[in-house]
Formats: C-alpha cells, sequence, structure tokens
C-alpha cells in the first residue's frame, strides 16, 4: 500500500490513512527531491525541506491564483488573501491583518488565558474528559470569533459548516451543497456589523474599501470563511495533537511545569511534527528546475508540508518530539508574502493552553487511541468521524481523526474517563 501510494501519490485515495501516511511521505521524500504522480490530471511533488521552504517563498514562480485546494469543485470562490497573487493578494491581506498583528495578539492574550481557564478547571474537577471536544474544539472557534467579532450564533455553526465543506469541495461538480450555508451565515454577520456596529474588527471591515471603492459583499464572504476555516481548524488540529503527545507522555508535562520557559518550544515541536495542514499546492508561471528535472510552465506542483517537516536534513531525529530542538525552523505556518496571518495569535492561544494545564496535576490518556476515516477533503486533514455509540474523544491527526480519552492524574491516581466525541 505505501509502494502504491509513494508510486503515484493521491491524497484523496482512501488507503491515504493516518496509518500510512508518514510511510508514504517519508517513501516520497526518499525517492528523490522531485516525484511525479497521475493522479487529477497529473502533478509533480516536492517533499524535501528546503525545496518546500523555496517554492513557497517563491510566489512568483509558484503561484497560488490557480488555487492552492485541488480538486475543487467548479465555480468555487478562490480563498482571500491564500489563493491569491500580489498585487491582488497584497490588497486583501492588508484588510485582513488587523486583528491578527502583534500588537494586537497581545492586548487579546489576558482574554486568552480566561478561556482557557474557563474551560480547563472543569474537566479536571470532574476527573477527567474529552479534551478535544471540550477544548481543542471550542477555544479556537472562541478566539477567532473574539479577534473578528463573529457573534455567537456564527461561532457555533462555523465547525459543522467546515466539516461540511471539506467533504464536498474535492468531490462535487460544483459549490451548491458547501459555499451557499457559508455565505448565508456570513451576510447575516456583514448586515449585522454594519446596521449595529460596535468597538469589533468586522464593523470595521465591512465598511472598507479597495481602490477607493466600498468592498463588496462578495469580497467579504471569501476573507470571512478564510478567517472561519483557517482560524479555526489549524488550531484545533493543532492543539488536538499537542495535548495527546503531552498525555502520552507525562514527563514532557513534568519538564513543562518545571521549566514554563520550554513551553513555547513544545508549541513550535507540535507545529512541526504534526502538521496542522500536511500539503498544499501551486502553480508554476515558468519553467523551474529542482535538482536536475524541468518542472515546466503551467504545472500543479504539490508541497508536502508534513513530509518537509520530518525530513532528517533539516531536522535530525526527525520522528522525535523533542524539547531541546531549537532553532525549529518548520515550514507549517508558509513563509514569504503567504506567512500565516494568524500566527502570532496562535501560538498565544497554545500557550495560555499549557499555561493553565500546569497549574494542575499531569494527565494521561484513559483509553485506546482510534482512527477514524471521514469522505476526504482537497488538501486538509479529514475531520473527526467516529462511530456511533463509540464513546471517545478525537484528536484530528493526518488524513482523519486519532481519538482518545484523556483523565486527569492527581497524585499518581487516574480515573479514566471517556466523553462522546466531536
Amino acid at each position: 500500500m505505501t509502494e502504491r501510494l509513494a508510486e503515484d501519490f493521491d491524497h484523496l485515495d482512501p488507503a491515504f490513512t493516518p496509518d500510512v501516511a508518514l510511510r508514504v511521505h517519508r517513501s516520497i521524500r526518499e525517492r528523490g527531491r522531485v516525484v511525479r504522480s497521475s493522479a487529477h490530471g497529473g502533478f509533480w511533488i516536492l517533499s524535501h525541506y528546503q525545496d518546500v521552504r523555496n517554492a513557497l517563498r517563491d510566489h512568483e514562480t509558484f503561484s497560488s491564483a490557480s488555487g492552492v485546494f485541488f480538486p475543487r469543485a467548479a465555480g468555487t470562490p478562490l480563498f482571500a488573501p491564500l489563493e491569491y497573487d500580489p498585487p491582488r493578494q497584497t490588497v486583501f491581506r492588508d484588510l485582513m491583518k488587523p486583528p491578527f498583528l502583534l500588537p494586537q495578539a497581545r492586548r487579546l492574550a489576558p482574554r486568552l488565558r480566561r478561556l482557557a481557564a474557563d474551560l480547563i478547571p472543569p474537566i479536571v474537577a470532574e476527573g477527567g474528559g474529552d479534551l478535544v471536544a471540550r477544548l481543542a474544539v471550542p477555544l479556537p472557534l472562541a478566539v477567532v470569533s473574539l479577534a473578528v467579532g463573529f457573534t455567537t450564533a456564527a461561532q457555533h455553526r462555523i465547525r459543522d459548516l467546515t466539516s461540511n465543506t471539506w467533504t464536498h469541495i474535492g468531490r462535487d461538480d460544483n459549490p451548491g451543497q458547501f459555499w451557499p450555508q457559508f455565505t448565508r451565515l456570513f451576510q447575516g454577520e456583514i448586515l449585522r456589523a454594519r446596521r449595529q456596529p460596535g468597538p469589533d474588527y468586522l464593523s470595521d471591515l465591512v465598511n472598507a474599501t479597495i481602490d477607493g471603492r466600498p468592498v463588496t459583499d462578495k469580497e467579504l464572504h471569501v476573507m470571512l470563511v478564510a478567517f472561519a476555516i483557517a482560524g479555526h481548524e489549524t488550531s484545533m488540529n493543532t492543539l488536538s495533537h499537542l495535548l495527546w503527545q503531552l498525555a502520552g507522555e507525562p514527563a514532557l508535562q513534568d519538564r513543562l511545569r518545571a521549566d514554563p520557559a520550554l513551553m513555547p518550544v513544545a508549541v513550535e515541536e507540535a507545529l512541526r511534527l504534526w502538521s496542522p495542514v500536511d500539503h498544499g499546492s501551486r502553480f508554476t508561471t515558468r519553467p523551474v528546475t529542482v535538482d536536475g528535472t524541468v518542472i515546466p510552465a503551467g504545472a500543479r506542483v504539490v508541497l508536502l508540508t508534513g513530509a518537509a517537516n520530518r525530513d532528517p536534513e533539516a531536522f535530525p531525529d526527525p520522528d522525535r518530539f523533542r524539547l531541546d530542538r531549537r532553532p525549529n525552523r518548520h515550514p507549517t505556518f508558509g513563509t514569504g508574502v503567504h506567512f500565516c496571518l494568524g500566527a502570532h495569535l496562535a501560538r498565544m492561544e497554545f500557550a495560555a493552553v499549557l499555561g493553565e494545564l500546569a497549574r494542575h496535576p499531569a494527565f494521561r490518556l484513559a483509553g485506546p487511541i482510534h482512527r477514524y476515516t471521514a469522505t476526504p477533503s482537497a488538501t486538509r486533514r479529514r475531520t473527526p468521524s467516529p462511530p456511533p455509540h463509540r464513546r471517545t474523544s478525537s484528536p484530528p491527526s493526518p488524513r482523519s481523526a486519532r481519538t482518545s480519552a484523556i483523565s486527569s492524574r492527581p497524585n499518581g491516581a487516574t480515573r479514566p474517563t471517556t466523553c462522546s466525541a466531536t
């Protein structure tokens, strides 16, 4: 199975499960710096760290304007600003960056700590629970809503609409099963911000201008959907994996509790080891030569970030979670003009969780890890899809969800507790 997928890689192949994903990435990386696949009309693959990093930085050669996510339902709008090239990308990025700039993220940091302090102690008081359903899902949704200015009603719908989008975008002939649902939700948010403006970013955004004209509702839709999806799902995936990693290695928790200065290191290592989006794509605007292979102009190129993050030439002992990995220049947040808008806020969010967890007894896995498979998406991780009546919790992993029950461990005692998954 690994050999077949490595020879002709297809990220939508049902066989590309978490059990084989890391092996496939490794095999592709070992085949060479440039690999070709015939899937979906054919594309090239870059999997080595330096090649992926170079492509991410060279937006003039590796364009995003033909869509980063593929295949996609015909007519699906491009997501701003990731799927735009400069100068259009620059215009939209400038509109979208204010709530995520470092000074604003620092102003939000106390509220992030309060959110973590509201969510974690009740789980501890109950002796354990589902840290994904009760922490890794609701916290990122609350944070992005706080930063942008989404209402509570919108916040509660974003997760389901995101899952629905990834279910359909790579398989359907048109976006009718997912895009209208999102635009209806955010049209309501736009109208609220116009009619009842508040001291939030969204109330400013709806009155913004582009080249001297008012921003259109369609332009607002692509920005708000991008905020909603990227602003919560990537953080949910990373946080779930970080919690899973710590639950499986209580000694790591002890080190973080004893030395809080290691918490940022743990965050970066989770981002590297468990890339929340393990690949994206670009389109070449001109021929480019990599290691003697010419990739022609007009070619789709998949950048395997997950493979690059475990490239032994860049990261010694790449498959281990190490608190001494400094520096840690992973490309998880991208680089160049498309560097992640929310990187500062995400790091502060994860730090808030680690800081709050350090105030409580160590926790551990209270049950086995299961993997569930959902409908594949274009380039994202699969979403949690537990079977009926199964009581689990579910940290997402590449191409699916790992599930585990997590309990607190006061003074060495354990009380396994499992809760319903999301």
